[in-house]
């Protein structure tokens, strides 16, 4: 996934986040419209009687079951990046596995002059000095080796 995308899906995300009221600030309503409703009928206890009414309750469990459903969308979301995440990672590491596979293959050409592209038949001079094993090995092991921000 590249930065543009990365981009594009933080803003969308942080506009999704900004029209919906946090759970706070949900609290603070309700309790604000609890104050304003007992101050306006004069009767605290019949406001808190509403809060026990059983259409209360039913609308309490719909607001729950939509939390529910909203939270699995975020989860799959978020499970749906991981994937892409481990994708690209996985693609990163195919490419270092061909990288040191192809170096394998220069080193063995290079000390091997038969294993070169010349239908298997030893050339008669090669035109490659040979190579170090260390500094092969090590060349290898750098391809190999993970980068830092993985």
């Amino acid at each position: 996934m590249g930065a543009a995308k990365k981009e594009k899906g933080i803003r969308q995300g942080k506009r999704r986040r900004d029209r919906w009221p946090r759970v706070g600030e949900i609290l603070l309503y309700v309790v604000a419209l609890t104050c304003a409703a007992m101050l306006i009928t004069r009767d605290p206890l019949a406001v808190l009687q509403f809060f026990y009414s059983p259409s209360v309750i039913i609308l309490l469990v719909v607001a729950f079951v939509t939390f529910l459903i909203v939270k699995g969308g975020d989860r799959s979301r978020l499970y749906l990046l991981e994937l892409e995440k481990m994708r690209e990672r996985e693609q990163h590491y195919i490419g270092r596995i061909r990288r040191a596979h192809e170096e394998i293959q220069r080193t063995l050409q290079r000390n091997d002059p038969s294993m070169a592209a010349t239908g298997g038949t030893p050339a008669s001079s090669s035109p490659l000095p040979p190579a170090d094993p260390e500094e092969c090995l090590r060349r290898i092991e750098a391809l190999l080796r993970p980068e830092v921000h993985e």
